[in-house]
């Protein structure tokens, strides 16, 4: 018996198609973020752990060296081919075996890196050198405090995430993070992201016992001394320079 010809395909419609592409691409507007958002995270708490290393090394030079911090200023005097600033804090680490590894310097969310990791920080013919690949266009993605010793105390900042301004907020131009603010590493060993809003920025301990947001004003500051310390960066940075920031008195 014949009844008619009845088409059965189950194909999709156009109408229908059209229906699934627009779920997924919302679906995708609200995932993708997300998934930028951890990866994000994630990496700041690999540069966090970096951090607290690096000033774990800093502390392990300091017990050899009486209880003083790596001074940029003493390595270049003693180690001319170290370097200036914050090559010779990371230079004098690697001479002295205590942090050879380049990877910690640089984060991968900061946009002055260019994705490719140096291959040492000293030479590999001769450590009282630099190795090019450690210097040659790169900016260290981290600013770091020379001239301290130990006994400063433990809410003293030793290294911070570059781009920290003297009002205490990171800059979008030359921050590692941009304007979303960044760790500081303190000489107690604690290491903490700060947000850029002016509550974060107001949490520094300064030289007068206040709380502040001048990173400057958070170092020791001896107005008889012959020399303060000195916040070194690479530039673009923030307070940080390559010959270094001295310390200021919190009034």
């Amino acid at each position: 018996m014949l009844f008619g010809d009845r088409r059965t395909d189950a194909g999709f419609t156009l109408i229908e198609l059209l229906t699934v592409i627009a779920i997924i691409g919302i679906l995708a507007a609200l995932i993708f973020p997300t998934i930028g958002k951890v990866r994000e995270t994630a990496q700041r708490t690999v540069d966090a752990n970096n951090l607290r290393e690096i000033v774990k090394a800093a502390q392990l030079y300091a017990a050899d060296n009486n209880d003083r911090l790596p001074d940029p200023q003493a390595i270049a005097t003693q180690y001319p081919g170290l370097g200036q600033g914050p090559f010779a804090w990371a230079g004098i680490l690697a001479q002295r075996g205590i942090l050879k590894d380049p990877t910690f310097y640089f984060a991968k969310n900061d946009p002055q890196f260019n994705g490719t990791y140096p291959t040492a920080i000293v030479s590999p013919t001769g450590n009282t050198t630099l190795d090019s690949s450690f210097t040659t266009n790169r900016v260290l993605s981290f600013e770091f405090v020379g001239g301290l010793r130990m006994s400063d105390g433990p809410t003293v900042p030793v290294a911070f995430t570059r781009g920290l301004l003297a009002t205490g907020l990171w800059s979008a131009e030359s921050g590692a993070y941009k304007d979303a603010g960044g760790h500081i590493a303190f000489l107690g060993g604690n290491v903490q992201f700060y947000p850029n809003t002016s509550e974060a920025a107001n949490q520094l301990t300064l030289n007068n016992g206040q709380k502040g947001s001048n990173v400057l004003q958070a170092l020791p500051f001896n107005p008889t001394a012959a020399s303060n310390p000195r916040v070194y960066a690479t530039p673009p940075a923030g307070v940080g320079t390559l010959a270094g920031t001295p310390a200021v008195r919190a009034s």
